[in-house]
């Protein structure tokens, strides 16, 4: 008993101790969330809009009216015979859209520059969900956090349904021993936050007998898919290899689950493809793609998440260029965007030849990994947008326009074509995923998630930022005014 006393007491003693060194080089978020929804007690209808479904090929439907009835759409077309004790929006010049999906975030990061780390606690968790919610993405897919966070945080935010999309998570990533994101949070984070930070979202694989431990125990917290790193970040860190790898799908597939691996070059590419990937987080952002790697992509039916602005946004941050765009500044904590246009002097001379040679290959290859992403559009590959966010300059929310806009103006999207990657082609995957359906698109049956533009965005992809209103889960969602 006195054994057991003193290991509690000494459990306590080191989390007050670790609290005071926190609390002592880590900020604390002071914002309220951004939004907050409400349901109106009474059926929503949207009148006399375009609604755009998300349905492939399907037209525009003009002059529609949606009913919104128990979270769900309820009719879509002539709904003059409905209730006459409905919440009516009035549509008549706008479009209807589905809720946005980002395929690719971090809801726990607190997305800062190193010099201005801000605690990972539940009011910056709020921030960024509401964040979401406020650039009209109404489902994210957490691609890394703590298992038991995610678990606890879906719940309560279900129960709630006041700040937050839809979540769906992976759980902690599965990374070679010692490979990424260790290196990057042990040498870009305060100390300790970096451990820290490393032990919450990585399990590290030494050998076979890590995986399946791994595995089980992000699905027994809620995990729906399993994340592993297959890239050098920076070049020289250990890396999964294909035997490993293979060993990952395979358990993976046993316990019902998806694998997605992160990748950086063609190299990694052809190592999950020969060990039995089929989906990939990021475009090569560091090398260029042949074309036989393209038709084997093509064969084998790899989809691939583009993430474009992460690396365009980390590029800029490294050369001291960073530049936010309108929705980033509406919603960024504006000490956090002081801190990213102000650095400190020396701030971004890490002095550490790895991390500056990983910085030279995303500026060389800036441009290459867009050719990367326009040639497998064209060779039918599927591209689901998403955009690794919060993250270095890359904002919660608002970076999903940013990354439309690219796939519009670099990789040779139609406007259409980048808001499906963010629509119904995300929501097809989730539900391969998941089996959650009807994401991504306007049908009746489906979820009441739906964001309403002030105009038209098929022929100006910036559109999608002119927000007039979100519903999500069939709420009404109120958006700071600012």
């Amino acid at each position: 008993m006195k054994t057991r006393s003193g290991i509690c007491f000494l459990f306590l003693f080191l989390s007050v101790l670790l609290l005071g060194l926190l609390s002592g080089c880590f900020h604390s978020s002071k914002l309220p969330p951004l939004i907050e929804k409400y349901n109106p007690g009474k059926p929503i209808i949207i009148k006399g809009a375009a609604v755009f479904t998300g349905i492939p090929g399907q037209d525009v439907l003009r002059n529609a009216d949606i009913l919104i009835e128990n979270g769900k759409i309820a009719r879509i077309g002539d709904v003059s015979d409905a209730k006459s004790d409905c919440l009516v929006i009035d549509g008549k010049g706008k479009m209807v859209i589905p809720g946005l999906i980002d395929h690719h975030v971090h809801i726990t990061s607190p997305g800062t520059p190193p010099w201005y780390p801000v605690m990972p606690d539940r009011k910056l968790i709020e921030r960024n969900l509401s964040a979401f919610v406020y650039a009209g993405i109404t489902s994210v897919f957490d691609m890394g956090g703590p298992p038991y966070d995610m678990e606890s945080t879906g719940k309560r935010i279900a129960a709630e349904d006041k700040i937050n999309p839809r979540l769906f998570y992976v759980g902690k990533i599965l990374t070679k021993k010692g490979g990424h994101p260790c290196y990057m949070l042990d040498n870009l984070m305060p100390w300790p936050g970096g451990a820290i930070a490393i032990r919450k979202v990585v399990d590290q694989i030494s050998d076979k007998d890590d995986i399946r431990p791994a595995i089980l125990e992000n699905k027994a917290h809620g995990a729906t898919m399993t994340k592993i790193v297959i890239d050098q970040l920076p070049l020289g860190i250990p890396s999964l290899y294909e035997d490993l790898t293979r060993e990952i799908v395979a358990q993976s597939k046993k316990e019902g689950l998806t694998l997605c691996a992160h990748i950086g070059s063609e190299s990694d590419i052809l190592t999950g493809m020969n060990a039995g990937v089929r989906f990939f987080a990021h475009a090569p952002y560091r090398s260029s793609l042949s074309d036989a790697t393209i038709q084997r992509m093509k064969a084998d039916q790899v989809s691939v998440i583009s993430t474009l602005v992460v690396f365009d946004r980390t590029a800029d941050f490294f050369k001291n260029t960073t530049a936010f765009t309108g929705m980033d500044r509406q919603i960024l904590d504006p000490q956090i965007m002081n801190a990213y246009l102000n650095p400190p002097n020396g701030a971004l001379d890490f002095g550490d030849p790895r991390l500056v040679s990983w910085v030279h290959d995303l500026e060389t290859c800036r441009e290459i990994k867009f050719e990367n992403v326009r040639r497998m559009k064209a060779a039918g590959i599927t591209i689901i947008a998403g955009t690794d966010s919060p993250n270095v300059a890359t904002v919660a929310g608002s970076s999903l326009h940013t990354e439309l806009r690219l796939l519009v103006e670099k990789c040779g999207f139609s406007p259409t074509e980048a808001v499906l990657a963010a629509t119904s082609v995300s929501g097809e995957m989730i539900e391969k995923i998941t089996g959650v359906k009807g994401l991504g698109r306007i049908t009746p049956g489906g979820p009441a998630d739906l964001v309403i533009l002030n105009k038209d965005f098929r022929n100006d992809i910036t559109q999608t930022e002119n927000i007039n209103t979100v519903i999500s889960n069939g709420r009404i969602v109120k958006r700071q005014e600012l």
